[in-house]
């Protein structure tokens, strides 16, 4: 993993492996923003693409600037790092403490297929592909949702993506939580409707916990790992289900949907009690398989491409005797040897 100081404004950009064809990775702005910190934004990128055998790699800039002065940093990267915006060689998009206007300079240049920025009733295309491969990965676990009950942690606008596709799949939707609180034990089991979800995160954020208690207050946030469903999904952070989650979540298979969600102490005491876990860079492939999409390819053809995408894979690791996880990783390093000379060290865990 390389990292390059910039020149002309505080901030720094990080390269995974050497010799991609292109490289891609999210902008954050933060005056105390260290290159250790996005260390597993890149891993997981690198190996999203690794699963869908492809010679690119994460990428992370990081620019060290108040948000006051976020206009000239972006300027300055524009200007510093043109050759590589105008070649396509890096891509790159709005992260924390940034948005699109913001970066605009940046993404003017931006060659991918930006079908994922599409709005889909409230949430971007991007997001409903991550909620197709979460779910298909879910369903390759538990033989399918029909019936079934699931919990999503991290419940946000790619939350929004599996609620919408588990629904459309049969399942229940027991509970959801945000770093606000969780709606367990208000519905006592019940089930959320994602049409009432998605009008209450519209209008709530992270707060819709909250508006879905009704008169009640919202449960905590760690109690949406109850073992009472069939599947947990987990997606708020890095390291989002730590080993005292794990253990809260017992046999109850888990699907990881945003970087490095599961820590590796979560994944080593959900191996030991023989539980199921689908890697976050298999359940997110779908955003990268519409970055260099023939044009024209519809949402339908990127949906099934992305469905039939992760049970490939969830089918070729299934029976491992460590598990879809790690089983997923082994497959993805086997592609990275193909043209690596070294493994980067470090798989995309929290």
């Amino acid at each position: 993993m390389e990292t390059r100081q910039l020149e002309s404004t505080p901030g720094f950009v990080i390269y995974d492996l050497p010799g991609a064809q292109h490289y891609v990775g999210e902008t954050r702005l933060g005056s105390r923003l260290i290159p250790g910190n996005a260390t597993m934004l890149v891993r997981h990128i690198t190996y999203v693409f690794a699963t869908l055998e492809q010679q690119r790699s994460g990428a992370s800039v990081g620019l060290k600037s108040d948000p006051s002065d976020a206009s000239t940093a972006v300027a300055a990267l524009a200007t510093e790092l043109a050759d590589d915006w105008e070649s396509g060689r890096l891509s790159t998009s709005p992260g924390l403490r940034l948005d699109t206007d913001t970066l605009g300079p940046v993404l003017t240049h931006d060659q991918r297929n930006l079908i994922g920025n599409d709005d889909r009733d409230g949430i971007s295309f991007a997001h409903e592909l991550l909620g197709v491969g979460a779910v298909t990965a879910a369903s390759s676990l538990v033989g399918g949702l029909d019936g079934k009950r699931i919990a999503i942690e991290g419940f946000g606008a790619a939350g929004l993506g599996i609620a919408r596709e588990a629904a459309a799949a049969g399942a229940t939707i027991t509970r959801v939580a945000t770093a606000k609180g969780c709606t367990g034990d208000r519905i006592g089991g019940g089930e959320l409707d994602p049409v009432a979800l998605t009008e209450a995160w519209l209008a709530d954020g992270d707060m819709c916990v909250a508006t879905l208690s009704g008169d009640g207050e919202p449960a905590k946030p760690w109690t949406v790992w109850k073992d009472d469903v069939d599947v947990l999904f987990c997606g708020s952070k890095p390291g989002a289900m730590s080993g005292d989650g794990a253990a809260m979540a017992g046999a109850t298979p888990v699907v990881a949907f945003s970087t490095a969600a599961v820590s590796s102490k979560a994944l080593a005491v959900l191996r030991a009690a023989g539980t199921a876990v689908a890697a976050d860079f298999v359940a997110a492939v779908g955003p990268a398989l519409g970055w260099w999409a023939d044009p024209a390819l519809t949402h339908d053809d990127l949906r099934s491409a992305t469905a039939d995408t992760v049970n490939a894979v969830m089918s070729e690791t299934a029976g491992h005797d460590d598990g879809p996880f790690m089983a997923a990783c082994y497959r993805a390093e086997a592609f990275l040897r193909t043209w690596q000379d070294e493994l980067p060290f470090g798989r995309p865990l929290g």
